[in-house]
C-alpha cells in the first residue's frame, strides 16, 4: 500500500499543495511573532543581509516537504480505506 500511494501522482500534488500552504502559514506566523507586526526592513536585515537566507530557504523547503508528505500520506490512506 505504501508504494502504491508514493507512486501516485495525486499524492505528490497533495504534498506540494499542503507543503506550500504550511510554509506560507508558518512563515507569516513566525514573522508576526518575531517582529510584532510587518517589518520588512528588519526581516531583510536579519535574513538576507546577514547571509542567513540559504538556511532560511532550506528550512522552509525541508519543513514544508516533510509536513506535506506526512499529511498527504494520511489523507491518501484515509481515501483508500474509505473506498473499501
Amino acid at each position: 500500500m505504501l508504494s502504491k500511494i508514493l507512486t501516485s501522482r495525486r499524492y505528490w500534488s497533495t504534498v506540494a499543495f499542503i507543503g506550500l500552504g504550511f510554509v506560507v502559514v508558518i512563515s507569516v506566523i513566525e514573522h508576526l511573532r518575531q517582529y510584532g507586526g510587518v517589518s520588512w526592513s528588519s526581516f531583510l536585515e536579519d535574513y538576507i543581509h546577514n547571509g542567513k537566507w540559504v538556511r532560511y530557504i532550506l528550512s522552509r523547503l525541508i519543513g514544508g516537504l516533510l509536513y506535506g508528505m506526512i499529511m498527504g500520506y494520511y489523507f491518501e490512506l484515509r481515501k483508500q480505506r474509505s473506498k473499501r
